[in-house]
């Protein structure tokens, strides 16, 4: 059996308001590993606050601080650990010693309707400060392939989609789009 709990708090100021943010997540899994493909599977539940009411009263919008791009909220990276739920879904196969497969599904929600959805930077990339543009900002599939060619050099290689919720379809303009895909190739060496 494997789990997973983290949680954090962020108290300080900023200007004239009070910081009261925090995080929290949860992840249970199982492992078979004496079972063909070495199969893995998780279920996890992520939460960083946002402020129900921007710019009144206190600041509750959760700081990454130093995020991390991909891992925990999917690989398109539209959506950071801010102002978010997160019910994700991973299964892990390991089908040879030269290869790992990792599939996520990511369903995801803005803790605060009025907050903004901020990306993996931690930059907001949209708002509706009415709150009218409603919370289900949208559900994310990654597929990852990860080719261990050598001990040293690794060829990750996977494809992602975000099926854009009522929030991102509300907030769809010019250049904002509610829907993305995403495919990558990466070659790394580790010395």
């Amino acid at each position: 059996y494997l789990y997973d709990f983290e949680g954090g708090m962020q108290l300080g100021t900023r200007g004239q308001s009070d910081i009261v943010a925090g995080f929290a997540t949860a992840g249970l899994g199982y492992h078979w590993k004496d079972r063909p493909w070495n199969p893995a599977v998780w279920a996890y539940y992520d939460y960083a606050s946002g402020t129900p009411n921007p710019n009144v009263g206190d600041y509750n919008t959760f700081n990454q601080i130093f995020p991390f791009g991909h891992y925990y909220f999917g690989w398109i990276d539209v959506v950071g650990r801010q102002n978010i739920h997160d019910v994700n879904f991973a299964l892990w196969l390991y089908p040879a010693k030269w290869l790992t497969v990792w599939v996520q599904q990511h369903n995801f929600w803005l803790a605060s309707r009025k907050d903004a959805l901020y990306n993996a930077g931690g930059v907001a990339i949209r708002r509706d400060a009415s709150g009218n543009a409603g919370s289900y900002v949208g559900s994310e599939l990654d597929l990852i392939f990860n080719f261990h060619l050598t001990k040293r050099a690794d060829l990750l290689t996977g494809y992602s989609y975000l099926w854009g919720g009522e929030f991102l379809k509300n907030t769809e303009g010019r250049n904002l789009a509610s829907q993305s895909g995403l495919f990558y190739l990466s070659y790394s060496y580790r010395w």
